[in-house]
């Protein structure tokens, strides 16, 4: 191999190297984000927990002096399912949408790439 070839080789591994080093860092600064933000969010659903806990009752003692104590949790629990299903559908249909944007991106990247490829063949 020429020494031209060898030095562009050489240049081109260095150039590698350093984009897997520098990409190394990136993903560890971003891995260490991430678990301080999940720790921060499952802090804070513990505590909502507490308080949601705190409010039912609340919420069930207020009702059982209008109810009996059985119907009182009958209906909350009535409220709580309702709310559990309108947020599961919500998500579904949240989901549903970033899975659609998901492909779409992918079509657009592969549409992309093959453009490019077909312009680098045609010169």
């Amino acid at each position: 191999m020429p020494d031209s070839a060898q030095d562009v080789v050489a240049v081109v591994v260095e150039e590698a190297m350093s984009a897997r080093e520098e990409l190394g860092e990136t993903v560890a600064e971003a891995v260490e984000e991430t678990r301080g933000g999940l720790s921060a969010i499952a802090a804070g659903g513990a505590c909502g927990l507490l308080a949601a806990l705190t409010a039912h009752s609340a919420i069930q003692q207020r009702l059982a002096k209008a109810w009996s104590p059985e119907l009182a949790a009958g209906a909350l629990t009535l409220a709580y399912a309702t709310g559990a299903s309108a947020l599961f559908r919500y998500g579904q249909v949240r989901l549903r949408r970033a899975r659609e944007a998901s492909r779409d991106t992918l079509e657009v990247t592969r549409d992309t790439v093959a453009r490019t490829v077909e312009e680098i063949a045609n010169g």
